[in-house]
C-alpha cells in the first residue's frame, strides 16, 4: 500500500492513507500513525513533527466510482460524493465536471455520472 503527501501551506504536510476496513470509527489509532510514519519514512529524508493526527470514513460506492450529478429523485440538488481513498485525486476533476454539467449542460462522465443507477434505485 501506498502513502501520499499533499503540501498545505507555511510548512505544513498532510499525509495519508491507512485502510482499516473493519475500524468503522473516525478514532485515530496509534497503528495508524506507526503505519503511516513507517511508509512516509521510506522515502522522507528530512526531520519532520507530527503536529496533529485526525481520521475519518471515506464515502465509496459499490462500482468504486463516484456519484456525481443531478439527484436522482430531488432534483434541485446535485450530488458530489463516493470518492473514497482517491478523493484528493478524482474531486477537482469531477467538481469541474458537475459545474460544466450545471452551467453548459455538458454531458457527465458516465463512470461519474449518478444515473448509472437510476434503474436500480428508481422504480420503472
Amino acid at each position: 500500500s501506498s502513502v501520499f503527501i499533499i503540501p498545505l501551506g507555511n510548512d505544513l504536510y498532510r499525509v495519508g492513507a491507512t485502510y482499516k476496513w473493519k475500524d468503522k470509527t473516525n478514532i485515530p489509532t496509534e497503528e495508524s500513525r506507526r503505519e503511516l510514519l513507517e511508509k512516509l519514512d521510506t522515502f522522507l529524508k528530512a526531520d519532520y513533527k507530527v503536529v496533529s493526527h485526525v481520521a475519518g470514513i471515506r464515502p465509496t460506492v459499490t462500482d468504486r466510482r463516484p456519484l456525481v450529478g443531478r439527484h436522482l429523485i430531488h432534483s434541485n440538488l446535485y450530488v458530489l460524493n463516493g470518492f473514497g481513498s482517491r478523493g484528493v485525486l478524482i474531486a477537482p476533476y469531477a467538481a469541474n465536471q458537475l459545474l460544466a454539467y450545471i452551467e453548459k449542460e455538458n454531458p457527465l462522465n458516465p463512470e461519474m455520472d449518478i444515473h448509472r443507477f437510476s434503474k436500480k434505485y428508481i422504480p420503472v
